[in-house]
């Protein structure tokens, strides 16, 4: 137990410094760059100008927007993996698509937008709408999405997120946040002073695996999610930090994050406990990165996770070491290298090393 609680520490050490790491360096929320007022998925003008012109390693810039009109903006996420471990003294390889979300969004005005997307792999669909009229930057969001639980980090095997989708040692391998997790209906509010944000959402029940649409449902059993960010800044550094709770009943998530940056170096990491979401106790689940910019497009990551199934015993953990490069060699093309280590603790189970190439497109 002891040596449990000083890994904990460590790990919330590593999180004071840490969001997705292309925000921290911006010094700036992720809905600076996205549609979504949480972060990910389709980019605005902002974003796809900075993915265009500051990202690349090229001298090539583009003017596409993925605007087709003056109200109507298409776009999308493409990833392709191709998936290596070794297996009876030989390597297995596998190739296969990971995602591929299509994207739309109608400014009706510059207060009130419609926000579609497909997700054409395993038909989950997202739908809001977003009224931006509050005041104190306020907005009200109502829809089909997630809620804003913890970093909206595109690693769906991070522990903090889905995890292992098949499992390697233990019942659980990572939090629900899977990519076959369906949306439920939503309402969320929030508001932005200054570098400091805010946001409250009602929704209805999901983590079970399937988004309910909440007609048998009493208020108490509705999925309440908070979220708070706050984003200093001193001098060429930039630091973030945040902190979300969601309730679903009798589950609860309680969660930290955050990041900081300082010229090429940057840190990013999440620890979340949850309660009563796996038979097995109460959960940990923490992911740590550590990057460095060699130079522009090209960002060297060390990153660390580790899965508790029950920090109340011994054993039931498993961690996992990544080290790799991400490089961006052309506007809206990444290319990203990674060999994974991954350990069981408590068990004599060897599991062998993995590599990874993934290629990632948008527009």
């Amino acid at each position: 137990m002891a040596q449990k609680i000083i890994s904990i520490i460590f790990l919330f050490s590593t999180v004071i410094q840490g969001l997705p790491r292309f925000a921290v360096q911006e010094g700036a929320s992720c809905n600076l760059c996205h549609v979504d007022p949480n972060g990910g998925g389709l980019r605005n003008d902002y974003g796809m100008s900075v993915t265009s012109s500051e990202l690349s390693s090229s001298d090539k810039t583009s003017s596409f927007t993925g605007m087709i009109s003056d109200h109507l903006q298409l776009g999308g996420d493409i990833r392709v993996m191709n998936y290596n471990v070794e297996k009876d003294d030989d390597f297995t390889s596998a190739i296969f698509p990971m995602q591929m979300d299509l994207a739309s969004h109608w400014r009706v005005n510059d207060e009130l937008g419609l926000f579609i997307k497909q997700d054409v792999l395993r038909g989950n669909n997202d739908a809001w709408i977003l009224w931006s009229g509050l005041p104190f930057n306020g907005y009200i969001k109502a829809g089909k999405d997630l809620p804003a639980f913890g970093m909206n980090v595109d690693d769906h095997t991070s522990f903090t997120r889905g995890g292992n989708i098949r499992k390697k040692a233990l019942q659980f391998e990572g939090l629900a946040f899977t990519p076959y997790l369906s949306s439920p209906g939503i309402v969320e509010v929030g508001f932005s002073k200054g570098n400091v944000h805010f946001s409250q959402s009602i929704a209805n029940q999901f983590l079970d695996g399937s988004a309910s649409s909440g007609f048998g449902e009493n208020i108490s059993d509705k999925v309440f999610t908070t979220r708070f960010e706050w984003w200093p800044s001193l001098g060429n550094i930039n630091g973030f930090i945040g902190a979300s709770m969601m309730d679903e009943g009798p589950i609860k998530y309680k969660g930290i994050f955050g990041g900081i940056n300082i010229n090429k170096l940057t840190w990013t990491g999440e620890v979340d406990i949850a309660e009563e979401y796996a038979s097995t106790g109460t959960v940990l689940a923490s992911s740590s990165e550590f990057s460095y910019r060699l130079k522009q497009g090209l960002d060297l990551l060390i990153k660390f996770d580790l899965f508790d199934e029950d920090i109340d015993t011994t054993g039931s953990a498993i961690q996992r070491f990544t080290v790799g490069s991400e490089y961006f060699p052309l506007p809206f093309l990444e290319v990203r290298c990674q060999a994974r280590f991954t350990e069981v603790i408590g068990s004599d189970t060897e599991l062998k090393p993995e590599y990874l190439l993934l290629i990632h497109t948008w527009f």
